[in-house]
């Protein structure tokens, strides 16, 4: 059993205190998923079961030169990407977690780190 790094629980718990504010469940709100180095995008994909490599407007993909992904916003922080859609008219939302980190799928790293704000 490894202990969640403590940079990532600070993450988690400030992103679970502003949504908590609105007053409803987290489980109606949002979908967090916290990518592992050893984690595809192919699995990341089928986890949040949105093609997160595809903009879903104009049916771009990750890799096409018009590409742009469908993020709300890539920021980092404390050594993590932080990534957020908003994934229905409800409001839902997808957050990704992923570790700024070479071990990471390249194919994620992509995705994230061209559109991270500083």
């Amino acid at each position: 059993m490894s202990l969640l790094d403590p940079a990532l629980r600070r993450l988690l718990t400030l992103r679970r205190d502003q949504l908590a504010e609105d007053g409803l469940g987290l489980d109606e709100i949002v979908h967090i998923i916290v990518v592992r180095p050893d984690d595809t995008l192919a699995e990341v994909e089928a986890e949040a079961g949105v093609a997160i490599a595809t903009n879903l407007v104009d049916g771009s993909r990750l890799g096409d030169p018009e590409f742009e992904p469908l993020f709300e916003y890539v920021t980092r922080k404390d050594g993590f990407l932080e990534a957020v859609m908003i994934t229905s008219d409800s409001g839902f939302g997808l957050v990704l977690f992923v570790p700024d980190t070479l071990d990471v799928d390249p194919a994620i790293s992509l995705l994230l780190r061209r559109h991270a704000a500083a």
